[in-house]
C-alpha cells in the first residue's frame, strides 16, 4: 500500500476542518484527512502526535467519517444511523483496541481476534473498521499479527492507528499506512476547548494548557479545575520566595509544596518539562489523548499515608515545576524574557532573577536536573527535595 504523508495546504488558502470533526487546533491536518478519506480511503491509516495532543481524537473523527452514511463537507453528518451508533459506542462494525493490564500494552490475542472479525461480513452493510488506540503499545507479537492483516486486507475494511511514537512500530507496518502527523494543537483553539470542557475562565485555561506542555488531553481526562492552576502558581511563588529565605527555614515549607504538587498531578500536568526535554524523562508519553466522549472519573481516594509510588510521583512533579522556575530565572537573567514558560509571572521572575549573576541560575538549573536524574535512579524523594531546598541560591 502506498504511503501518504500529510502536507499542510498552501498558506494563502487556510484549511478548514470539517464542521463536525471533534478535533480542535489541527485545522490543516483535519482538512487533509477529510480530503484523503473522500478521494480514496486507505486500508490503513496511522495518525501520529504527542500523547494528549489530539491524535486519538482525529483518529475517531476518521472512524466517524468512514462509517457515516451521508458525509457532509468531508466529515460525519452526526445524524444518520451509523453516526448515532458510533456516538453511543454500540456500532457492531467498529472494534476498538487499547492497551490493558499491568503491562499497559496490547498483546497478540486482541489483534488475532481483530483479524478474524475483519474477515466477516459487515453487520450494518457498510465498512468494518478497527481503531487501535496508543498503537505504539503493541508488543512485537501483536505487531507481527497485525502485519498479516495489513498485507492482505479484506475489502471494505480499514485499520486506523493512533500513536505517540511511530518509531516503536515496525517499519513494515509504517510503510503500509497512510500517515498524518500532528504537532501540538493551536494554543488559542486548545485553550478555548479547555474553557468549554472544563468550565474555567480564559486565563485559567491558558495557564492549565501551559502546565501540560500544550496538551489539552491530560487536563480533559483528569477534569482539571482552577484549583490546579492556583496550586501551580502558588508553588512557583513559594520557590521564588525561597531565594529570600534562609536554607534551613525552607525545609519546613516542603511539606506544603509537595501537597500542592499532588493537586497538579491530579490535573495531569507536568509544567512543560516533558516538552522541554532537558531532564530526559519521557513519562508524559503515556498521558491520555482527548477522547471524543471523555470518561467521567470518580474523585481520587487517597490514604492518609501516601504510598512510595505516590511520594515519588509528587516529588517528580514538584521538581519538574521547580526546574521550570529555574529555567525561567536563567532565561530572564540573560535577557531572554520572551522565552519564559509563563509570561504572566514575568514581574515576579524579574524581581528575583536580576539580583544574582546569570551563572548562578544556570548552576541552579543544572542542580535540579541532577536531582531529577537521581530520583529516576530510585533516590529517596524526601532527601532529594531537602537537598534541592538547601542548595537553592540565596539572595
Amino acid at each position: 500500500m502506498a504511503r501518504a504523508v500529510s502536507t499542510p495546504p498552501d498558506a494563502a488558502h487556510p484549511a478548514r476542518r470539517p464542521a463536525r470533526f471533534a478535533t480542535r487546533g489541527h485545522d490543516a491536518a483535519a482538512a487533509h484527512l477529510a480530503t484523503l478519506l473522500a478521494d480514496a480511503p486507505p486500508h490503513a491509516l496511522l495518525i501520529v502526535g504527542p500523547r494528549g495532543a489530539g491524535a486519538g481524537t482525529l483518529a475517531r473523527d476518521a472512524v466517524a467519517t468512514l462509517m457515516c452514511g451521508e458525509p457532509v463537507d468531508g466529515g460525519p453528518c452526526g445524524a444518520c444511523r451509523a453516526c448515532r451508533l458510533i456516538a453511543s459506542g454500540s456500532h457492531t462494525d467498529l472494534v476498538v483496541i487499547s492497551p490493558t493490564g499491568a503491562s499497559d500494552e496490547i498483546g497478540i490475542d486482541p489483534i488475532r481476534a481483530l483479524a478474524a472479525g475483519l474477515a466477516l461480513f459487515s453487520v450494518e452493510g457498510g465498512r468494518r473498521i478497527a481503531l487501535i488506540e496508543r498503537a505504539d503499545k503493541m508488543n512485537e507479537a501483536a505487531q507481527n499479527a497485525l502485519l498479516k492483516t495489513l498485507e492482505e486486507p479484506p475489502s471494505r475494511t480499514h485499520v486506523i492507528l493512533a500513536a505517540a511514537e511511530d518509531s516503536r512500530l515496525m517499519p513494515t507496518i509504517r510503510s503500509r499506512c497512510a500517515v498524518i502527523r500532528l504537532g501540538l494543537p493551536d494554543a488559542k483553539q486548545a485553550s478555548e476547548l479547555l474553557g468549554e470542557r472544563l468550565g474555567v475562565d480564559a486565563p485559567t485555561a491558558v495557564r492549565l494548557l501551559r502546565m501540560s506542555s500544550g496538551r489539552p488531553g491530560p487536563l480533559i481526562e483528569a477534569e482539571a479545575t482552577g484549583d490546579a492552576a492556583r496550586a501551580h502558581a502558588q508553588i512557583r511563588r513559594q520557590i521564588l520566595d525561597f531565594a529570600a529565605t534562609q536554607p534551613h527555614a525552607r525545609l519546613g515549607q516542603l511539606g506544603a509544596l509537595v501537597a500542592d504538587a499532588r493537586a497538579i498531578l491530579v490535573a495531569g500536568a507536568d509544567d512543560g518539562e516533558a516538552a522541554d526535554g532537558a531532564d530526559g524523562d519521557d513519562s508524559s508519553d503515556d498521558a491520555p489523548d482527548i477522547d471524543v466522549e471523555p470518561k467521567k472519573k470518580s474523585p481520587a481516594k487517597r490514604s492518609a499515608k501516601p504510598t512510595p509510588a505516590e511520594r515519588r510521583a509528587a516529588a517528580t512533579a514538584l521538581l519538574r515545576l521547580w526546574r521550570g522556575v529555574a529555567r525561567d530565572l536563567a532565561l530572564v537573567s540573560t535577557g531572554a524574557v520572551d522565552q519564559i514558560a509563563f509570561p504572566e509571572d514575568r514581574a515576579e521572575i524579574e524581581a528575583v532573577a536580576h539580583r544574582l549573576p546569570p551563572a548562578t541560575w544556570g548552576e541552579a538549573l543544572r542542580a535540579i536536573d541532577k536531582t531529577l536524574s537521581a530520583l529516576r535512579r530510585n533516590g529517596n524523594p524526601e532527601l532529594l527535595l531537602d537537598a534541592a531546598a538547601l542548595s537553592w541560591p540565596t539572595l
